[in-house]
Order: structure tokens, then C-alpha cells, then sequence
């Protein structure tokens, strides 16, 4: 024979499930929320952290003066100017003795000897002592008139009218601080900044 449940007894035994089945998804709930969110959160302060020692890395700073930025001397490299395309090649920095100028106190005499092609194009007309100057560790180089010797300057510059197909080379000289390092040579096309090109020395 069955026994009946009255009315008190059956909303004792509804009461009693509804507590335990909200027990349970709060506790599912809880423990999941900090394992999904708590890795992103670390993994992104270690990618900062390396994109930064990545970015020091990179910058260096020459020693003793200003940077230069292209090939070592002895390089070829071209320019369009003017209507003319021309190579330029330095070919040595060495420095100058018996050249019948006076030597300054406090410098020292120095000469840049280059090649220049006219490829094609207009003819190129411009001043080597314009186009062609010395980066150094400090102070300024200042052209010289070089009476004999090795780089004796020429009565017609060696870029006067360089008409296309022409090769010509040529010797550029300089008066500089005595105890100055030459860390470059730049050649800029008719004097001007556009169009220069570096090269690295030493």
C-alpha cells in the first residue's frame, strides 16, 4: 500500500532540489572566469617588454662624430641630374705631402681622388671643389689649391662639360683640423643637396 504525501511534506522535497541544483552552477561558474582571462593579460606585457629591448638594439651612434650612411669608398653609385645620368666612383681618401701650398697650423692636407661617367644623357657641367666634400669627426674641411704633386689642380676642372659617353678621373684636395677623422665622402651633383651621395671611410 502507498503511502500519500500531504502538501507540507511535498514542498519540503521541492525546496531541498532547487538548493542543490543552484549549488552547482555557481561553483562552474566561478572557477572558469579566471583560467579563460588571466594568460591574454601576461602574454601581452611580455610582447611590450621585447618590442622595446628590440627597438634599443637597433640605434648606435658612431663614436667620435656624425654618421654616414652608404658604401665604403671604392663603391660605384649613380645619380640622375639634370637631364644626365652619371656614375660616381671614390676611389681613395690619402693624405697629401709637397703639394707647394702652405700647410696651416693646427690641420693637415688631404685629397679625394674620383671617377665620373656621363652613361647618358645632357652634358654635365659643374665644379669638382663644389661637388665634392669630407665628413669629419669634427670641424670643417676647407678646399685647397694644390700647386704640384699628385692632385695638382688642373686649369680646367675635370667636370667642366662632361658630355654623355665622357670618363673622366680627377682629385679633389682639402685643408682639415690636424687630429680630425674623415668618416665620409659626399658627392652632390652640380653643389646642391639633392641627389648627394655618401660613402663611408676608414
Amino acid at each position: 500500500m502507498r503511502r500519500r504525501l500531504d502538501g507540507p511534506a511535498l514542498a519540503g522535497l521541492a525546496a531541498t532540489a532547487l538548493v542543490l541544483g543552484g549549488c552547482g552552477g555557481s561553483g562552474h561558474s566561478a572557477s572558469s572566469s579566471p583560467t579563460s582571462s588571466a594568460p591574454p593579460a601576461q602574454t601581452s606585457t611580455t610582447t611590450a617588454a621585447h618590442t622595446t629591448t628590440a627597438s634599443h638594439t637597433r640605434t648606435r651612434h658612431h663614436p667620435d662624430g656624425p654618421t654616414v650612411k652608404g658604401p665604403r669608398v671604392g663603391a660605384r653609385q649613380g645619380v640622375h641630374t639634370g637631364g644626365a645620368y652619371l656614375t660616381v666612383t671614390i676611389l681613395r681618401v690619402l693624405d697629401l705631402t709637397h703639394t707647394g701650398s702652405s700647410v696651416l697650423p693646427g690641420t693637415r692636407q688631404v685629397a679625394v681622388e674620383l671617377r665620373i661617367a656621363n652613361q647618358a644623357g645632357a652634358t654635365y657641367d659643374s665644379t669638382s671643389s663644389g661637388d665634392v666634400s669630407l665628413v669629419l669627426s669634427h670641424g670643417q674641411a676647407e678646399p685647397l689649391d694644390v700647386r704640384e704633386g699628385r692632385c695638382e689642380t688642373p686649369l680646367v676642372d675635370f667636370e667642366s662639360h662632361l658630355y654623355s659617353g665622357d670618363v673622366r678621373d680627377g682629385c679633389v684636395a682639402f685643408s682639415v683640423p690636424r687630429h680630425a677623422r674623415i668618416i665620409g665622402v659626399r658627392f652632390s651633383p652640380h653643389s646642391r643637396g639633392p641627389g648627394t651621395l655618401s660613402w663611408r671611410s676608414g
